[in-house]
């Protein structure tokens, strides 16, 4: 995950749109949030969640060093809202190399930092997944431009949306974490 960030920090342009998507486990330990990527094989022991887990703050650093000014970060992951913690201060960090640039970074988590993120067998993967296909098919498109769905159209489907349709498919209901900074941007313009 890491090299392939770095692949993306050194290929992104300014005028890119860069969507990074995670779907898996997450976890916290000492008071950071991981993303468990297939190489943790233990995730009941500390050391290696933290030695092989990719951090809230790595992702963060990762994303503030890409030179695209369009950022989307979609998380499908247990306790997911805790990975917006890293995101504070992150205009400080990359105000100045951004400086006079229009940019815009949005994060949507699956869940609250103490939530379970729902996956059920019936839709293949995740509920917060689930919406987030069905707004990109068009389900979350701009009502004054019925044909484009854009970061904070997602977002705002996504807000709307999950909790309700999450008691459909268990008993309590999930709510995700959003975080945005900066200018909209299209993500589909649907034919």
């Amino acid at each position: 995950l890491l090299t392939a960030l770095e692949s993306v920090q050194a290929r992104a342009q300014p005028e890119d749109v860069v969507v990074l998507y995670l779907a898996g486990h997450g976890d916290h330990r000492g008071g950071e949030w991981y993303f468990l990527p297939h190489e943790v094989t233990r995730p009941e022991r500390d050391e290696e969640i933290t030695a092989r887990g990719v951090s809230a703050a790595m992702l963060s650093t990762a994303l503030g060093k890409v030179r695209a000014q369009k950022v989307l970060l979609l998380v499908d992951a247990c306790k997911s809202g805790a990975v917006l913690l890293a995101f504070r201060g992150y205009e400080d960090r990359v105000a100045l190399a951004r400086l006079a640039r229009a940019t815009g970074v949005h994060v949507i988590a699956a869940s609250t930092r103490e939530q379970v993120a729902a996956e059920v067998k019936e839709l293949g993967h995740g509920v917060f997944t689930h919406l987030l296909l069905k707004g990109l098919d068009g389900e979350a498109s701009l009502k004054d431009a019925p044909r484009t769905v854009t970061a904070r159209g997602l977002l705002t489907y996504v807000e709307t949306h999950l909790p309700e349709v999450s008691k459909q498919y268990k008993t309590e209901a999930q709510y995700p974490v959003a975080w945005s900074t900066g200018m909209d941007f299209p993500l589909v313009v649907l034919p």
